[in-house]
């Protein structure tokens, strides 16, 4: 079935087989009627200017009418899942995000006193976000721009979050500067910064019925050996939930205190919107070899959705800033 089929079926079907699901759990105490849903199939753009497709099941009185990204779904169907089972799957996620409406807040994102301790910044690629940025108050950061969000939920079922619009912003009376001093201390509460060495990280990607069977001796030992292959000391900054950590980098402290450690500048590999790999600057740096490093990443493993950058950064430890990296020198 090509694409656009599958969008048909999908929207043709999606409605009965909620009425299925609901039926099927025991929801009979739920009112279902399907003419009173209605299904919008629209585009929604998404992060460096990707555009996916969205259905929606839009319902008179509903707090919420989750989006449902087809793209994700049909990429599971090439992979051979029945369409009728990523339908139930699609159900299964839209009821889950349902049943967390129950308990949002929905403030009116025009009030900033309701809104003033939930706004968060992330960092995106200013070039690939031109058409979104003339919508929305941003500062523009080396090749970056630092843009603000509205943070409806963050808990285990993820992070629910709206850009802030050139209107909102412009009805709450306050200056830009003001906006990210709120901003970046709301966004290191609500996400705080963690950081590992790339080889642990790497480990703990490993099953973890693998690493039960590691003594702590074996696995501080496979530590080691990760390191040594690594070539060169790298660690990964991101957030507490791995979700727009780059934006790690705009905390203070964060790398002036690993700089001061380290005795070094610092290199920051920009390695997607989620994360960056820092590098303690050594006398024998080969620049090429990381710019190199990070474009082959972007091109190879970086879903376009997450590139970041396909620049080098460093943090200069005496001027106590974020530099473009001179690759030349």
């Amino acid at each position: 079935m090509e694409y656009q089929d599958f969008l048909e079926y999908i929207k043709n079907h999606i409605v009965q087989v909620l009425g299925q699901y609901r039926h099927a759990f025991g929801k009979e105490d739920i009112t279902f009627d399907p003419n009173e849903y209605e299904v919008i199939l629209q585009k929604i753009s998404k992060n460096n200017g990707i555009m996916l497709d969205a259905i929606t099941l839009y319902k008179e009185g509903q707090k919420i009418s989750p989006n449902m990204y087809v793209n994700a779904y049909y990429e599971q169907y090439q992979m051979g899942r029945p369409i009728d089972g990523i339908m139930q799957q699609m159900i299964m996620d839209y009821e889950e995000k349902m049943a967390e409406a129950d308990t949002l807040q929905v403030d009116n994102v025009y009030h900033f006193e309701e809104v003033r301790t939930k706004i968060v910044v992330r960092l995106i690629n200013r070039e690939r976000n031109q058409m979104e940025l003339m919508h929305c108050p941003y500062i523009p950061f080396l090749d970056f721009a630092i843009t603000f969000r509205y943070l409806a939920s963050k808990d285990a079922l993820g992070v629910a979050s709206s850009m802030i619009s050139n209107q909102e912003f412009e009805a709450w009376g306050i200056t830009m500067e003001e906006l990210y001093e709120i901003a970046i201390c709301n966004t290191m509460q609500h996400f705080p910064w963690r950081m590992d060495s790339l080889a642990k990280v790497i480990a703990e990607c490993l099953s973890k019925d693998v690493m039960k069977l590691l003594s702590e001796d074996v696995y501080q030992a496979m530590l080691e050996v990760m390191n040594q292959q690594c070539g060169v000391n790298m660690y990964v900054l991101t957030n507490d939930v791995g979700i727009n950590g780059a934006t790690c980098i705009l905390y203070d402290k964060v790398l002036e205190n690993f700089a001061k450690v380290q005795e070094r500048n610092i290199l920051i590999l920009p390695a997607s919107v989620h994360e960056v790999i820092l590098v303690p600057e050594e006398e024998d740096t080969d620049a090429a070899f990381f710019s190199q490093l990070v474009r082959d990443a972007n091109q190879s493993s970086v879903g376009l959705i997450d590139l970041l950058s396909d620049q080098v950064y460093y943090y200069d430890r005496e001027k106590k800033e974020i530099l473009s990296y001179p690759v030349g020198s």
